[in-house]
């Protein structure tokens, strides 16, 4: 009879996971003591509309989102705790999503947010450099690292895929040049 249970029970978990193919799974944690009990959004760009945003009550440094809507989106904490974490730009691709949210966010566990993660990394490191080059006057050096930095954004856009959910994004910052 045990067995029988148990057998049952592993062929619904397994049938529930092959039914769901699709299914975005987030698992987050935040970095600062003072969140137990705040409330975390996950807010998809263009899709602002209230039944389109999701929240949830961050638990013993957690909080978990799923859904079946696949579009890039943002993680923020509530209006009056912003400044314990900084927003995060996801894509609720299929699969399973890890971030961690504090002074400086980071997400990764799918392919569209491992290489978001990368271009972020590489937007933060583009800024310090052309921060450091204005303020030392170096105007045509900041430009270049500009625009080195627009076309490895197009290149990323093209290599993840220009109809994906990322490539769509990025080249709508940065498009193409016409031909």
């Amino acid at each position: 009879m045990k067995k029988a249970f148990v057998l049952t029970a592993l062929l619904g978990v397994l049938l529930f996971s092959c039914s769901h193919p699709d299914r975005y799974r987030i698992h987050g944690r935040v970095t600062s003591n003072d969140l137990e009990g705040i409330q975390v959004f996950l807010v998809p760009f263009g899709h602002e509309e209230p039944e389109n945003v999701d929240s949830v009550v961050i638990r013993n440094h957690e909080f978990f989102f799923k859904g079946d809507k696949h579009w890039m989106c943002t993680i923020r904490l509530d209006r009056y705790h912003r400044d314990k974490g900084q927003n995060l730009l996801v894509v609720t691709e299929p699969g399973d999503i890890y971030v961690t949210i504090g002074p400086e966010s980071s997400g990764g566990g799918t392919p569209l947010n491992d290489s978001l993660q990368v271009w972020k990394d590489l937007t933060q490191a583009s800024n310090k450099e052309r921060a450091l080059l204005l303020s030392a006057g170096l105007k045509e050096q900041a430009d270049s690292a500009r625009a080195a930095y627009r076309d490895r954004t197009q290149k990323m856009a093209l290599a993840v895929g220009e109809e994906s959910i990322l490539g769509e994004f990025l080249l709508n910052m940065y498009p193409l040049p016409k031909e």
